[in-house]
């Protein structure tokens, strides 16, 4: 498994988690970002489950550093996609 792979199976689950304990996920979200600070992918899955637990100005505020650290085009254009779905 890849690192990228490896990070994006982590913040997946770290996102399951968040959305049914609030504790543990942040708990997970936490250490990933511990490990790898400037992931994009991590602060956006963070800002999807905060998305689904109505928390838009989290939502927001991770979507932006999500859109700030993708390399590629394709992901930043989905980090404004919810930006602008969460609106605030």
């Amino acid at each position: 498994m890849s690192l990228w792979s490896d990070v994006m199976e982590r913040a997946d689950k770290a996102k399951l988690a968040l959305i049914s304990d609030r504790n543990a996920g942040e708990r997970q979200f936490s250490a990933l970002l511990a490990q790898s600070p400037n992931d994009g992918m991590i602060y956006f899955k963070r800002g999807e489950a905060y998305e689904a637990l109505g928390e838009r100005t989290l939502a927001k505020t991770d979507f932006q550093r999500a859109m700030a650290m993708f390399p590629m085009s394709n992901w930043k254009a989905r980090a404004r996609e919810a930006i602008d779905r969460v609106g605030c």
